[in-house]
């Protein structure tokens, strides 16, 4: 069975594929050690994370394991927050990057013998006057056999 990361990385080659006005497209890990002297340099962005996963056992000894990967997307505009979540003279607002997220990888198992990625939840993570951070998750499984 695959190991976490090799889906989360099967995530992030998915999403550079289908969205190719993203600018940066990486593992939260990455953004979070990173220092970025100028955030607007790497917008629009989508980080990719392990968020949890949970187990069902069968008699035969076979766990699937329930997975949800969230995609952290972010965009911004020096012309104020609305900007960065509507899009302002062709600049892409964070709105259109979540949609652009969950086309790219609804039932889509990015080469993977997984089920098929199914969206679950978008919420607003966090921004200010010109940076738009939302979140959209999106749940997977897969069988281990013991």
């Amino acid at each position: 069975m695959y190991a976490i990361a090799r889906i989360e990385n099967a995530i992030i080659g998915r999403l550079r594929d289908q969205i190719p006005y993203l600018r940066t497209c990486a593992s939260l890990a990455y953004f979070l050690l990173k220092e970025i002297e100028d955030i607007a340099l790497i917008l629009p962005a989508a980080y990719v994370t392990y968020e949890q996963g949970d187990f069902e056992h069968s008699m035969s000894g076979a766990q699937d394991r329930r997975m949800v990967f969230s995609v952290l997307a972010m965009a911004g505009s020096m012309k104020g927050d609305e900007a960065s979540r509507h899009g302002s003279g062709g600049g892409i607002g964070v709105y259109r990057l979540l949609d652009d997220v969950r086309v790219a990888l609804t039932n889509q198992s990015c080469g993977l013998d997984i089920d098929p990625f199914r969206p679950i939840t978008e919420r607003s993570v966090d921004g200010d006057s010109h940076l738009s951070v939302y979140g959209i998750s999106f749940e997977t499984r897969c069988r281990f056999l013991l």
